[in-house]
Order: C-alpha cells, then structure tokens, then sequence
C-alpha cells in the first residue's frame, strides 16, 4: 500500500517497532490494534488474522475488483495508476481544505 512502517505506526497510534513486530510475528496487536490496523489497510480483521482468503480481504467488493484488475497490469502501469491516485488524493484534499 506504499506505507512505511512509520507512516503506518502513525495512522493506527503505536510505534514504528510494533508494527514491525506485528510484521514478524513476534508480537499481536491488541483487539483495538488490529481493529485499526485493519481499517487503515482497508481489509478485515479475519484477513490480518489469516483467517480469510485474498478475496475476503477487502470489505468494499468495488475495492475488490479494482484491486484483481490492478494486479493483472504491468508494473509500469501500476506505477501510473499510483501516480494518478496520488493525484486526485492531493486534489482532494485540497478541495477540502477551502
């Protein structure tokens, strides 16, 4: 999702070391943890958990669908769509700021 572990830590308020620990298994996040985590990520609990599959993973099933068609394109398509997204997140934002 082009998130840094830092950047991560601070959307879900813990420490860049936990997220890593989470990564690595050497540490489960709180109920609250994983419940943030998930959302920030836009996927469910029951997928950080391993308990569902990659088409259980997003909760939005239009996300779903973008996300498939996504990784069927070239890396340097990918590349453009990111750049795009990027884009129109920046335009967005400052839309909202007025």
């Amino acid at each position: 999702m082009n998130l840094t572990q830092k950047d991560l830590a601070e959307k879900v308020q813990v420490t860049p070391s936990a997220i890593n620990q989470y990564e690595k298994g050497e540490k489960t996040p709180s109920t609250e943890n994983l419940l943030n985590l998930a959302r920030e990520l836009g996927v469910s609990s029951d997928y950080l958990l391993g308990a569902s599959k990659e088409d259980d993973i997003f909760v939005d099933k239009t996300v779903l669908k973008a996300f498939k068609d996504f990784k069927e394109l070239s890396p340097n398509s990918r590349m453009t769509i990111m750049a795009n997204i990027e884009f129109l997140k920046e335009q967005a934002e400052k839309r909202t700021k007025k």
